[in-house]
């Protein structure tokens, strides 16, 4: 399974062609597959016709068109194919946005997902021993308010702090929401093998102080506290939003957890990469690339999982293998 996140619908996007060239079993795009409230200079509220019209600019790209030909996708949004720059529960527009990316991933007229508050979704490839669950979080639609970091730029510099917000430990602020954490719950206790938990912003990661779970402290214990209490096997997080690469892991848990991230399709930032990231496996890659999840069945009693971080060409630039 390959994923990726961020890429500007009015960019060239070669980086496709790597995809095609692995092709992998599926693709999980998670989110800012377009950048519909800005030029990447400039935001701005976006309408419900600007929205429609940029998924149409992306539909429209010959890069994209023989990619969805190829290779099927599962998706999930960011904050800016959601509409509005690291938005949430507040946005006006969530329901049209719901409706213009349901449309353009081709979801059924009569899926569950089109009858429900958000978009998150699950889905079970496979036989038993060897089931792979893939569950793509909604981190949009029901997210509560962020806290605003009053510091200045130069006092948030000198902690490697490069983002906006402070964690904001309300517990009656939410991230999910109390019908997506009950699905959620549902979702853990079924039988699986491998279980792929996509979040569009990064899970582990707390120091940047950006768009990420660690701005909702409790809500992340919450999530590691329900793999400890629904016993759910094979958990690895993949997620995205911060233009640049790496892997993070979580030891304080039943088995090490870990976050793959890949952002990154048609633009990077060296900034975000550069601050400090205790969890961090390897050094973080900074420039364009998309992540793939490998599973070798071939021993059953020593199933290896591969994750590996791939260039713009398609070469790896890095892997960490997890045996399950």
């Amino acid at each position: 399974m390959a994923f990726g996140s961020c890429a500007k619908q009015w960019q060239y996007q070669p980086i496709w062609q790597a995809v095609i060239d692995i092709n992998p079993d599926l693709f999980l795009f998670l989110g800012d597959a377009i950048y519909a409230d800005t030029d990447g200079k400039t935001a701005w509220n976006v309408s419900e016709k600007q929205l429609q019209g940029e998924w149409n600019r992306l539909d429209d790209k010959p890069e994209f068109q023989a990619v969805k030909a190829k290779i099927p996708f599962m998706a999930v949004w960011d904050n800016h194919d959601y509409g509005t720059h690291n938005g949430g529960a507040e946005f006006p527009l969530k329901e049209q946005s719901k409706a213009a990316f349901l449309d353009f991933f081709g979801e059924p007229i009569d899926s569950p997902r089109r009858k429900r508050k958000g978009i998150y979704d699950a889905h079970i490839f496979g036989t038993k021993g060897q089931r792979v669950q893939i569950i793509l979080l909604d981190t949009r639609y029901f997210k509560g308010p962020f806290i605003k970091d009053p510091r200045t730029s130069e006092e948030k510099a000198k902690l490697g702090i490069v983002g906006k917000y402070l964690p904001n430990e309300d517990p009656n602020v939410t991230l999910l929401g109390e019908a997506q954490w009950q699905w959620l719950k549902e979702q853990l206790e079924k039988p699986a093998e491998v279980r792929l938990i996509a979040s569009s912003t990064q899970i582990i990661a707390d120091q940047k102080g950006m768009d990420e779970w660690g701005n909702y402290p409790h809500e992340r214990r919450k999530l590691f506290k329900l793999i400890e209490d629904t016993n759910a096997k094979g958990v690895i997080f993949l997620s995205g939003n911060v233009h640049f690469a790496e892997i993070s892991v979580w030891n304080d848990s039943n088995y090490p957890l870990y976050d793959f991230t890949s952002s990154g399709m048609t633009h990077v930032e060296p900034k975000y990469a550069s601050v400090e990231n205790p969890y961090r496996v390897n050094n973080p890659y900074v420039n364009l690339n998309f992540g793939l999840v490998e599973i070798d069945w071939n021993n059953l009693s020593e199933t290896t999982i591969t994750l590996r971080l791939l260039s713009l060409n398609g070469e790896s630039k890095f892997e960490h293998k997890i045996l399950f």
